[in-house]
């Protein structure tokens, strides 16, 4: 029988990456380390709105702690959410 291991940052990607990447209007990603974990939102300022992007910010900030709290190894982690802009016209995408 082989075992996988994972590290505690491994962990912090999979829970928090599922969430998050479950929400497919902005592009996202997610940084992780030992004790922190920081998640980006990406919105195109030419036909993204601000304020949705900024909604989801919040929701993430309000749920994401409150998941990270169901384990008891993570109940240290720091939390950080940022929302980036981007000029995407004219990139064929």
């Amino acid at each position: 029988m082989h075992g996988i291991e994972l590290e505690k940052k491994d962990y912090l990607t999979l829970i928090v990456g599922n969430y998050i990447h479950g929400f497919k209007e902005f592009e996202t990603s997610v940084l992780t380390f030992e004790d922190s974990v920081s998640v980006g939102i990406y919105y195109d300022l030419s036909t993204q709105d601000e304020k949705r992007a900024v909604q989801l910010a919040n929701r993430f900030r309000e749920n994401i702690p409150k998941m990270l709290k169901k384990y008891p190894w993570a109940t240290d982690v720091q939390f950080t959410v940022n929302v980036y802009s981007e000029d995407r016209t004219n990139r064929g995408y």
